[in-house]
């Protein structure tokens, strides 16, 4: 009996030993289970915008050349002079400077003997213009008199009458004076002489070069007026106006320039759908051919809020953190430009996970830093 009542005994206790021993493990894993779920949490920040109104800027770079530029060619036949060597890329000249000579003696005595030709002419007719146009006889005689070869030609006496004009056509006066009008309008294209102060950026004239009319001589420009050429989207261009003020930089060189759109182009790029605007602008240290950037300053957007473009994805969602949970939330992305992004879409107290986590997913478990 007694031994029976021991069993029992060491029975009950084993159970109860057993009992405890379940609950302490289970506390245990319970405790650990706690600590695991912590340890999970990811660390992050989380950055609160401000929802007000945005201003934003619209960038575009593009290439800068000059607004007055001249490519100059020869009109006529000859050899180049000295002055050619001069002609070099960097050379300056002010406004109706010499700035090429063609060889003209050749033309020059060919246009005398048309002239002095001319001279015969008239005076051969003078008798009878004083038999059969005696009014007009004077107003020759005086004209003949008072040609010299050295000089242009003045404007030919007005004839009195229909008859007077045949008479003068028929004697070949007419064609003879134009002639030489024509050829003293070439004479003159010889020298070839700066429409405007400004520097050769190309060249290609050499002394003793012989030219032909056509012949590319080079290349001049205002070094004090360009055109900076952007693209614009189409979208832009209910505020974007001729008269336009646009802030210019470069990433090359230090400093700012202020132009203005002057023109806007008439068509429209199908694939884009963007505009060329051409902006003007002057200053020191431009530079035909520079690539520079020009920012305008937009309309802002309303009740919007700017974050940085990092934080969004590519279908323009954005994480927020929600009870210790991330969750993925569509935004309108009204604006992307540099590093930024200006949004619609979430609420004002929206905690926005700034820290990028390649590995973030829908319900992950985060804190914040």
């Amino acid at each position: 009996m007694k031994r029976r009542i021991i069993a029992i005994g060491l029975s009950i206790a084993i159970i109860i030993a057993a009992i405890l021993i379940v609950k302490a493990l289970s506390s245990g894993k319970k405790k650990a289970g706690d600590n695991n779920a912590k340890v999970k949490a990811t660390l992050i920040q989380v950055v609160k915008p401000a929802i007000e109104d945005v201003s934003y800027e619209l960038e575009a770079t593009g290439k800068l050349i000059a607004s007055e530029r001249l490519q100059i060619f020869s009109q006529v036949e000859g050899q180049l002079l000295n002055s050619a060597n001069l002609f070099r890329p960097g050379k300056t000249y002010r406004k109706g400077e010499t700035m090429l000579q063609v060889d003209v003696e050749e033309f020059r005595m060919t246009l005398l003997a048309q002239k002095s030709d001319f001279i015969t002419s008239i005076t051969s007719i003078l008798p009878d213009l004083k038999s059969d146009y005696p009014n007009s006889y004077n107003a020759w005689k005086e004209y003949v008199l008072n040609l010299d070869l050295q000089k242009p030609l003045a404007d030919l006496p007005k004839s009195e009458t229909t008859q007077e004009k045949f008479f003068l056509a028929g004697k070949g006066i007419l064609t003879s004076y134009y002639s030489i009008q024509s050829a003293q309008e070439k004479l003159n294209k010889y020298t070839i002489t700066a429409p405007y102060s400004g520097i050769v950026t190309e060249s290609t004239a050499e002394a003793g070069k012989a030219v032909r009319s056509g012949t590319e001589l080079g290349v001049f420009i205002n070094p004090n007026k360009f055109e900076l050429e952007i693209t614009l989207p189409l979208s832009s261009m209910d505020e974007v106006k001729v008269g336009t003020v646009a802030t210019i930089h470069s990433s090359e060189i230090k400093g700012n320039w202020q132009g203005k759109v002057i023109r806007i182009g008439g068509d429209i790029d199908e694939q884009s759908q963007s505009v060329i605007v051409y902006i003007g602008v002057s200053g020191e240290h431009l530079k035909e051919g520079m690539f520079l950037t020009a920012s305008i300053s937009m309309s802002p957007f309303e009740n919007a809020m700017s974050v940085q473009r990092k934080m969004l994805s590519d279908d323009n969602k954005i994480f927020v953190m929600e009870n210790g949970v991330l969750r993925h939330k569509q935004v309108e992305v009204l604006m992307k430009q540099g590093d930024k992004a200006i949004i619609k879409g979430l609420s004002a107290d929206a905690q926005i996970m700034k820290t990028v986590i390649k590995s973030a997913y829908e319900g992950m478990p985060v804190r914040i830093n």
